[in-house]
């Protein structure tokens, strides 16, 4: 009988072994990875989340930037309406011809001031700052 008991024994034995290397090594080899591909998801994740926050970010400085510029063009807009009013009010071809020196000088004067105006803010524009 315990001939029938060691075969038995070794049987199960080899039986164990072998279920360990045909089912429990390709287990772990499995949740190995699987565990590798996890974490990649997690780093893609993280840096998806990031990129999101990037993006919300700047997104959110556009808005304002782009509020900001529509309440200036609203006020370039009245300002020009404003001299628009004046040049349609005055007939500037009969005040030329009755004080020619005097016009000149102011017209020169507002001309040089609008140049410089779009000068600076083309510089403006040019160099942004950071």
């Amino acid at each position: 009988m315990s001939k029938i008991l060691m075969g038995i024994m070794a049987a199960m034995a080899v039986g164990g072994y072998l279920y360990y290397q045909t089912a429990v090594v390709p287990m772990k080899n499995k949740l190995e990875e699987q565990t590798a591909v996890i974490l990649a998801q997690d780093l893609r994740d993280q840096e998806q989340k990031a990129t999101i926050a990037a993006i919300t970010a700047n997104a959110e400085k556009t808005a304002a930037a782009t509020a900001q510029l529509q309440q200036q063009n609203q006020q370039y807009e009245a300002e020009m309406a404003e001299y628009l009013d004046i040049f349609r009010r005055h007939n500037l071809a009969k005040i030329a011809s009755a004080r020619p020196g005097q016009v000149e000088i102011r017209a020169n004067n507002r001309t040089k001031e609008a140049f410089d105006a779009i000068e600076e803010i083309s510089i403006r524009i040019s160099n942004p700052k950071p």
